[in-house]
C-alpha cells in the first residue's frame, strides 16, 4: 500500500517580491538573493569550492603570481584589523552567524547581520579573518551568474583552525563573546555546503515573512537545550546531536526542522531518536515539534528519483514502536513537510509555507490515509504547563548577533545584567556636599538634551 500522501497538483503561491518582508535591506531581500534550491548551483552530489588562509598562503609560494593579494593580509595588520572599533559591530555579527549557522551564502550574511560590506569579500572584516584562517571562502560549482570571481555569489564558513581562541576571544569582553557565541565554545564543525545553505535560508524566509518569535541556528537546535539543560532538566552527560535549525513560534513552540534529500538507514536512525526525545518530554513543558523538510535535488525529482515515498514509510515504521496519537506522541509532533511545496519556484513563497503546513500521521487508516496535513502557524495548539516559560527563549535571542539584524534592535544589556550587578555590586552613591540643595536627580541622568548615561558599547548587548 502506497505510504505517501496525495502530492497537490495545484499550489497557490505568490513571488516573495510581492510580499512585504521584515529584512530592511531589499537588495538582500529573499527576491534579490540567489535560491539556493531552485537556481541549481550544485550537480547532485557536489560540493563548493573552498579556499583557506592557509591554502591560499600555500599557493604563494608555489605560484605568486596567481594568489589573490587584496585577500592576503599580514598577520599583524589583519590582528589591527579585527581589534579596530570600526566596523567592529559588523564583524562580531557576522563570526556569530558562522559560528550558529555553519555555512552561508555572501547575500545571507549580509541579509542576517545587516551588513552589506559582507558583499565583498576583499572587505578589511573578511580579507583579515580569512588571512588568520578564521573564515574560509569557497563558490557555488554551478556558476549562474556573470560575475564568476569574488563577488556577492560567495560563500562563508568558520575555517578548521583555533584562530577565534588564539586571537579574538582573548581580545572580546564578556557581552561580546556572549553575543557572538551564547556562551559555548566556538565551533567550526558540520560543513554540508547545499544543506547549510537550505537550512539557513529557510529561517530566514521565515524570519521575513512569518509572525516568529525567533530563529535559531543549528548550534542552538542540540538536543540538549532543546530537551535537556535548556529545559532545566539535570542530565549526565549532555546531548549534542542537533536539527539544522528551529523557528520559535510567537507563544514558543519551538518548531526544529531537519532537512533530507534522501531516506537512508541512517535517517530511519535520526527519526527514532527525534521520537525517543519527543515522548520523553511532553509538549506543554517543552513545545517541542520536529518537521522533517523533504529538499532532494530538482534534478533528481525531474528524473524521478523521489525520496519521499521512502521518507514517510521509515517514519511510520518508527512510529510503530511509538503507539498513540494523542498531543503528546511522537506521531502528532512529527511532521513531514515537502521544500517544493512551501517554496514551488524560484523566489516563490507557497500558501503552505505561510502556515507552515506539514503531514503528520495521525489520521485513522493505514499508509497514505494515515497522513494529515496540519498548519503549524495556524490550527497546532500549544499551552505551555505553568510553571514552564516557553517564551524566554524569544526574550533571550536578540542576545546573539546571529538572530537576524531587525529582530535585536534595541539594548538588551538587561539579559546579562552590568559588569556591577554580575559582580554583585551596586554603583555608589556617594553623599550630597549640600543636602538641602539636592533636587533628587539620579546619579548618571542626562541633563538638558544630554541623554542618560551608558555602558561603554563593548559592555553592552545591542546598539
Amino acid at each position: 500500500m502506497n505510504a505517501t500522501p496525495r502530492r497537490k497538483t495545484a499550489v497557490d503561491s505568490v513571488h516573495a517580491s510581492l510580499m512585504p518582508s521584515a529584512c530592511t535591506l531589499d537588495e538582500v531581500a529573499t527576491h534579490n538573493r540567489a535560491d539556493p534550491y531552485w537556481d541549481m548551483l550544485w550537480a547532485p552530489g557536489s560540493t563548493a569550492n573552498w579556499v583557506s588562509g592557509s591554502m591560499e598562503r600555500n599557493r604563494v609560494q608555489v605560484n605568486r603570481s596567481r594568489t589573490n593579494k587584496r585577500l592576503m593580509v599580514d598577520t599583524p595588520e589583519a590582528l589591527r584589523l579585527l581589534n579596530i572599533n570600526q566596523g567592529r559591530a559588523a564583524r562580531l555579527a557576522g563570526w556569530s552567524c558562522l559560528d550558529s549557522w555553519r555555512t552561508v551564502s555572501a547575500e545571507q550574511m549580509a541579509a542576517l547581520t545587516g551588513a552589506m560590506n559582507f558583499l565583498n569579500p576583499h572587505s578589511a572584516n573578511v580579507a583579515a579573518s580569512f588571512s588568520l584562517d578564521l573564515v574560509d571562502i569557497g563558490k557555488f560549482p554551478v556558476t549562474m551568474h556573470r560575475d564568476v570571481g569574488w563577488g556577492r555569489n560567495v560563500l562563508y564558513r568558520p575555517g578548521n583552525s583555533d584562530a577565534f581562541d588564539a586571537h579574538i576571544k582573548p581580545k572580546l569582553t564578556w557581552p561580546e563573546w556572549v553575543s557572538v557565541t551564547g556562551g559555548y565554545p566556538w565551533s567550526h564543525g558540520g560543513q554540508y555546503d547545499r544543506h547549510n545553505l537550505l537550512a539557513t535560508e529557510l529561517a530566514l524566509r521565515a524570519a521575513e515573512y512569518l509572525p516568529v518569535g525567533a530563529v535559531l541556528g543549528e548550534k542552538f537546535a542540540t538536543v540538549d537545550l532543546l530537551a535537556g539543560t535548556g529545559l532545566g532538566k539535570t542530565v549526565k552527560k549532555p546531548d549534542q546531536r542537533r536539527a539544522d535549525g528551529v523557528i520559535v513560534r510567537a507563544d514558543g513552540l519551538r518548531i526544529a526542522y531537519e532537512l533530507t534529500a534522501t531516506a537512508s538507514t541512517s535517517f530511519e536512525s535520526k527519526v527514532r531518536r527525534w521520537a525517543q526525545v519527543l515522548a520523553d518530554r511532553p509538549l506543554e513543558t517543552s513545545g517541542l515539534v520536529i518537521v522533517f523538510v523533504a529538499a532532494p535535488h530538482p534534478a533528481r525529482l525531474r528524473s524521478g528519483e523521489d525520496p519521499r515515498p521512502e521518507i514517510y514509510r521509515r517514519i511510520a515504521k518508527v512510529l510503530k514502536d511509538f503507539p498513540g496519537t494523542g498531543a503528546d506522541s511522537p506521531a502528532a509532533r512529527m511532521g513531514v513537510a515537502s521544500w517544493d511545496e512551501w517554496f514551488p519556484a524560484r523566489h516563490e513563497l507557497g500558501e503552505a509555507f505561510f502556515s507552515l503546513e506539514a503531514d503528520f500521521a495521525t489520521a485513522p487508516g493505514k499508509g497514505a490515509q494515515r497522513w494529515a496535513p496540519r498548519q503549524l502557524f495556524g490550527d497546532y495548539a500549544f499551552t505551555p504547563w505553568e510553571t514552564f516559560d516557553a517564551t524566554a527563549v524569544i526574550d533571550n535571542a536578540p542576545a546573539i548577533l546571529a538572530t537576524p539584524h531587525w529582530m535585536r534592535t534595541g539594548d538588551h544589556t538587561h539579559l546579562i545584567g552590568t559588569p556591577m550587578s554580575r559582580a554583585g555590586e551596586e554603583v555608589p552613591h556617594p553623599a550630597p556636599a549640600k543636602p538641602d540643595k539636592v533636587k533628587g536627580r539620579p546619579l548618571g541622568a542626562g541633563v538638558g538634551v544630554a541623554g542618560d548615561a551608558r555602558l561603554p558599547r563593548r559592555l553592552r548587548l545591542g546598539s
